[in-house]
């Protein structure tokens, strides 16, 4: 039995949560406030884990594919986990796409996207291989890795003294609507995502921390994320960061301490790269698991060998470039996330609720 602690899935969570949303500058489209929406958006994801945990643990046993169909029934379940399934592996294409991307864009220009998206599943595959315990177990010699560099990045940042105090201002300079705008589309990525560890959650060794270390790690993750767009904010002002490939890189490039500690960026590129990696394994591992959950196949790792080899295929044959990437990234969210990670579970735990009163189910 796959048995995962508490610290484990503290890791895991909080790696996914940072995962490729450090290429992003969240909440941008609100301007100087985009601080303002990943705060608000962070308490939204609070009660997102909290409908997630209720539907976990009332099955404590049981991963979201068992969960949706033991409540739904097979007609209704089965088709509605296939979709769900599916928006796990798109998400985990995409994750996969932009890794590749980013690998080129910043250290290999005349490499191959089909050479770099390759060694990133073979790796990925190896480590899923050996089984999700080995993943969780690297994921905690890896976090200590990620919090240390991003409190670096700010130390430095702060110490070059290209921090702009007045581009965080006027705060609330263009009303409430922005804001209102763009809280969904944050509340979903990367808050909602944490949707995906309800294929994971029924190994955590003490169901009874489940919840708790979700929200500690909703929270945590939600400050750390506050303070990196208060800093790309801070240094390049709203407007360049909404029109910078890669902020968090950008914001780094500028880092000049006495002509001594410059070029840092590879910090930057390190910090996305661990999580990028985490992040499409999870969401790889869990399409494989609900793949063998729903069709009880037992040599999971034929599933996951297939899987990859048809996750790597359509990462490079869907999407013609970074910048149609990007361009697609409000489906993602706004049209398409919000649906499976925000509204079903809830509907799910309201029919749940509905039967265990009428039927005691």
């Amino acid at each position: 039995m796959i048995r995962l602690s508490k610290h484990q899935l503290f890791a895991l969570m909080f790696i996914f949560e940072v995962g490729s949303t450090t290429l992003f500058a969240l909440g941008i489209e609100a301007k100087q406030d985009a601080w303002i929406v990943i705060l608000l958006a962070l308490l939204i994801g609070i009660i997102l884990v909290w409908i997630y945990t209720e539907l976990q643990n009332a099955f404590p046993d049981k991963n979201y594919v068992d969960i949706a169909i033991a409540i739904l029934g097979n007609k209704l379940g089965i088709p509605y986990v296939l979709l769900t399934t599916l928006g796990y592996f798109w998400h985990c294409a995409r994750n996969l796409r932009e890794f590749g991307e980013l690998i080129i864009i910043t250290t290999l220009p005349e490499a191959k996207l089909w050479f770099i998206n390759s060694i990133f599943v073979l790796v990925s595959l190896y480590a899923l291989i050996k089984g999700i315990e080995v993943l969780a177990r690297a994921s905690e010699v890896v976090i200590p890795i990620i919090i240390v560099f991003i409190i670096g990045l700010y130390i430095l940042v702060y110490l070059s003294g290209d921090i702009e105090i007045s581009n965080l201002t006027p705060v609330l300079g263009g009303g409430i609507g922005p804001i209102i705008k763009t809280l969904p589309e944050v509340s979903v990525f990367p808050f909602g995502e944490m949707f995906v560890f309800l294929m994971y959650w029924n190994y955590a060794g003490e169901k009874r921390i489940v919840r708790k270390t979700a929200i500690k790690t909703v929270i945590l993750s939600g400050i750390l994320l506050c303070f990196t767009v208060l800093m790309d904010i801070s240094v390049l002002g709203a407007k360049y960061t909404s029109l910078a490939t890669i902020p968090l890189l950008e914001t780094v490039r500028v880092v000049n301490i006495g002509n001594i500690i410059t070029n840092i960026d590879s910090i930057a590129i390190i910090i996305i790269f661990l999580g990028g990696f985490f992040k499409m394994s999870i969401y790889l591992n869990a399409v494989a698991l609900a793949f063998s959950s729903l069709f009880k196949v037992s040599n999971y790792k034929l599933v996951l060998v297939v899987i990859t080899a048809i996750l790597l295929w359509f990462s490079l044959a869907f999407e013609s470039s970074y910048a149609f990437h990007k361009w697609l990234f409000p489906f993602d969210t706004q049209y398409f996330g919000i649906v499976y990670t925000n509204i079903t579970p809830l509907l799910l735990l309201m029919i749940y609720k509905i039967k265990k009163k009428r039927i005691n189910f």
